[in-house]
This record gives C-alpha cells, sequence and structure tokens, in this order.
C-alpha cells in the first residue's frame, strides 16, 4: 500500500460522523480504550452498526482490539493517526511555503 492510500484510507475512515464520535469517545482514556458495551451505551449505535464502524477503523489501523477479561475492548492506535496527520501537515505546509515563494520559472 502506498503512502497516499493510507493517507486516504486513515481520513476516510474518520469522514463519516459516527466512526469520528466513535474515535473521540476512544481518545478520552487513550491507554486503557474502552469495552464494546461502553462505546456501544456511548454512542447510542445498535450492534450491527457498531460493529460496522469498528471494524473500518480496525481494517485501517485507527484502532486495535483486545480481550479485558470477558469483554472485548479497543484501543487507538495513536502511532498510526498520528504518523498520517503528520505527514499531511507537513505536505499541507510545504504547499503553502511553495505558494508563499511564487511560482517558479522553467
Amino acid at each position: 500500500m502506498t503512502i497516499d492510500e493510507r493517507i486516504a484510507m486513515n481520513f476516510r475512515a474518520l469522514a463519516h460522523p459516527r466512526r469520528a464520535a466513535i474515535f473521540r469517545l476512544l481518545t478520552e482514556d487513550p491507554e486503557v480504550g474502552a469495552t464494546y458495551r461502553s462505546l456501544q451505551m456511548a454512542s447510542g449505535l445498535c450492534d450491527a452498526s457498531l460493529i460496522h464502524h469498528l471494524r473500518d477503523m480496525e481494517r485501517c489501523g485507527l484502532i486495535r482490539r483486545h480481550r479485558r477479561g470477558a469483554e472485548v475492548a479497543y484501543r487507538l492506535e495513536s502511532a498510526t493517526f498520528c504518523r498520517t496527520v503528520a505527514l499531511a501537515h507537513s505536505m499541507a505546509t510545504d504547499a503553502r511555503l511553495s505558494l508563499a515563494n511564487g511560482p517558479r520559472a522553467a
């Protein structure tokens, strides 16, 4: 997978309001994460919808599922997201600097 595909996949995953809300819930305690049940209660999503959104976020590496006793919990994979945001920020900064320096002579 190219870096461009990785960036697009991460931002596409967060472009949906429900996945953005799940992401926000997981940022409240990134080290511990949240159980499936707590995410369901906080988001108000039905099982099918929550599972769908969690799987999309897992596929692109934004979150990771793990067992916490008898429960399933989810935790942010913040390194993946931070790399994506840092790269996007760097690209935007380079573009802004390029515009500030004006067009180059051929």
